[in-house]
């Protein structure tokens, strides 16, 4: 099943509803990030689903000023655009106040699926 997304086409982002399971299901805004290696998640969240943190399982990660060690975990269900994944490997980072999300939807999730983003006809294929 395909599921598709309109979106404004100048839009500066794809800004996603994104569903987390761990010991809670949490309801939080992502951006789509095809050139994120991994989903992203603050640590509000981390805790929150009760992620298991393993302080010497870290990876580098490359931000606007430095590189940057951050912890690796794995959110048991991710659900985003109508599609569900399980295990999806994400780092624990707090994004800046600024940025007006809560984390990335990257390539952890989005490599489960095929995508196709048409931004002249504002459209985002999920299948």
């Amino acid at each position: 099943m395909v599921y598709q997304l309109k979106f404004d086409p100048k839009t500066p982002s794809l800004i996603v509803d994104t569903y987390l399971e761990g010991k809670i299901i949490l309801h939080a805004k992502f951006v789509l990030d095809t050139g994120a290696s991994f989903l992203l998640v603050p640590w509000w969240i981390a805790t929150g689903l009760g992620l298991k943190i393993d302080p010497k399982n870290l990876t580098p990660t490359t931000t606007a000023s430095t590189v940057e060690n951050v912890p690796l975990s794995t959110i048991p269900k991710v659900t985003c655009l109508d599609k569900t994944t399980r295990n999806v490997t994400c780092i624990i980072k707090d994004l800046p106040p600024e940025a007006g999300v809560d984390g990335l939807l990257g390539l952890s999730f989005l490599r489960n699926f095929n995508l196709a983003i048409n931004f002249k006809k504002g459209t985002l294929k999920l299948e």
